[in-house]
């Protein structure tokens, strides 16, 4: 596993984290920019191939993508967070993972904190403890 992005609905990165990632950015700001306009672009075109073709959006289309080099892992909550894993691309879905750090660390520790103003930067040292502990918990953490 090398990182972990989380945004809100418009774009605005809340937290990122990262462990095993070989190569830094140069511009993290740039980096999210990019990864957000990447999914953006994606689930546009997921929602738009799907059966019966509407082009409705849904917070299940695209669920990860692999390329020769990683493989991104998308959970999108229906309030519009949306949950960003990036791992080895022999890594299988970690759609559920993300879902648990929604429901399991996100709820716990941002949503039920009258200290953390909702669709601002996470600065909750709990939050990040949370999900560090469970990423590095979880059977691909060091998978190369």
């Amino acid at each position: 596993i090398y990182c972990f992005y989380l945004f809100d609905r418009d774009g605005v990165c809340l937290y990122y984290e990262d462990w095993n990632r070989q190569k830094k950015p140069k511009s993290l700001p740039e980096e999210q920019k990019l990864i957000f306009g990447l999914l953006f672009s994606l689930k546009h075109t997921v929602c738009a191939m799907r059966p019966g073709g509407d082009g409705k959006m849904t917070v299940d289309g695209l669920q990860s993508y692999a390329t020769s080099t990683y493989r991104l892992h998308y959970f999108e909550t229906a309030t519009g967070l949306r949950f960003i894993l990036i791992t080895n691309p022999n890594v299988p879905s970690l759609r559920e993972c993300l879902r648990q750090v929604y429901s399991g660390i996100y709820v716990e520790y941002i949503t039920k904190n009258p200290l953390q103003s909702l669709g601002t930067p996470i600065t909750s040292t709990y939050f990040a403890q949370s999900l560090t502990k469970y990423i590095r918990g979880l059977p691909y953490f060091l998978s190369t």
